[in-house]
């Protein structure tokens, strides 16, 4: 068997059974890496779709050096590690050293603004992408973005996304976070934030109900198309089904901004962790529902005098970022990058393609144009 090129680290949580399911689909070998080797392989047994799939697991310290060291002699390492602005540091650096392209799976907008302004001239020096987000948030938002700049005379997006299901433990860790930093969205070609504990109501097409939505950390978004000549303006919010969520989540923002917004970064970082842990998923998560968990993501894209609005169906979260991670991963180890540097997996592989795979895999359905 030939030596694998892709590093999964965080190989046993819920995204990275995802990830190994859909690299194995594709028939792609890969390191299932982590810091914990029993339950390494406590996961990848118990998984069947990883039955007479390519791979090895292998245990690794979560450092700089050990890290090298496994990633040297590779292609790509998808990080799965989160929170990402507490725990990604070795890992970028890892990758960096070593000479591979760098992917995550961060919602945390203040993580991708960080490597931008570290790592992005050093990663493109080398010929390296370095492409955070490559999951279902922020991909499906750049897609629906796509899908109304193709209109001429459009510069400006408003993205939304409707989701349905819960977020795994380390999805809970990340997003509590992230929805209590600075949530940035983009005004006139400059990064300006959100009011602290920023909430709306919003009406989703092929729903009665009004829903209460958030900037959930302010998206992708704003940050891949701040130096896109194309936009100018460009604003991410989120929603789910579950209300009970979203009403949750308000409060915990609110207090945030009165109690922890002024305190040293380690002591906010503990507080959001705390609360992440009362109420994250205990034990394994199941597998996600296609009739239950069914998703919608929205734009509404105008110019000076162009206006064009898509709604695209989809279903699940997690299944579309093991695919949108397989698919990039495919093109980096064929060489077939379309950038370098700081990147979105869209521009990595192309938009068309990223949809077409996500169409052809089962999870995005049907785009009504809203405004033509």
């Amino acid at each position: 068997m030939s030596e694998p090129k892709v590093v999964v680290y965080g190989a046993s949580g819920y995204t990275g059974e995802h990830v190994m399911w859909k690299l194995a689909e594709r028939g792609i070998p890969f390191i299932a890496a982590g810091r914990n080797k029993a339950r390494l392989e406590q996961r990848t047994a118990a998984q069947p779709e990883l039955r007479g799939a390519r791979y090895e697991v292998i245990e690794v310290a979560h450092d700089e050096a050990a890290l090298t060291r496994l990633f040297k002699g590779k292609t790509v390492v998808h990080n799965l590690v989160g929170p990402f602005a507490q725990l990604g540091e070795p890992v970028i650096r890892a990758a960096l050293a070593a000479g591979v392209h760098y992917l995550d799976a961060t919602g945390e907008q203040d993580w991708k603004l960080h490597i931008r302004s570290a790592y992005a001239e050093a990663f493109a020096a080398k010929g390296l992408v370095l492409s955070p987000a490559c999951s279902s948030m922020w991909v499906t938002g750049l897609l629906a973005a796509e899908s109304v700049l193709e209109k001429p005379g459009v510069d400006s997006v408003d993205i939304l996304y409707t989701l349905h299901g819960v977020p795994s433990a380390a999805s809970t860790l990340s997003f509590m976070r992230m929805c209590c930093q600075p949530q940035l969205r983009l005004v006139d070609n400059k990064l300006e934030p959100w009011p602290p504990a920023a909430h709306f109501p919003v009406s989703v097409p092929g729903v009665h109900q009004v829903l209460t939505a958030l900037p959930w950390s302010g998206g992708g978004e704003s940050i891949f198309y701040e130096h896109d000549p194309r936009v100018i303006n460009c604003s991410t919010l989120v929603t789910f089904r579950n209300q009970a969520l979203m009403s949750l989540l308000v409060p915990k923002m609110q207090e945030f901004a009165e109690k922890y917004a002024h305190l040293p970064q380690p002591e906010q970082e503990a507080a959001t962790n705390a609360w992440a842990a009362q109420i994250a998923p205990k034990g394994d998560m199941p597998r996600e529902d296609y009739s239950q968990h069914r998703v919608l993501f929205t734009c509404h894209g105008r110019g000076t005098l162009a206006a064009r609005s898509t709604a695209t169906w989809g279903v699940t979260g997690y299944v579309m970022t093991g695919t949108i991670g397989a698919v990039t991963i495919d093109a980096l180890l064929l060489g077939r990058q379309k950038v370098v540097g700081f990147q979105p997996a869209t521009s990595v592989v192309g938009h068309k393609r990223m949809r077409a795979e996500l169409e052809s895999g089962g999870v995005f359905g049907q785009m009504s144009v809203l405004i033509s």
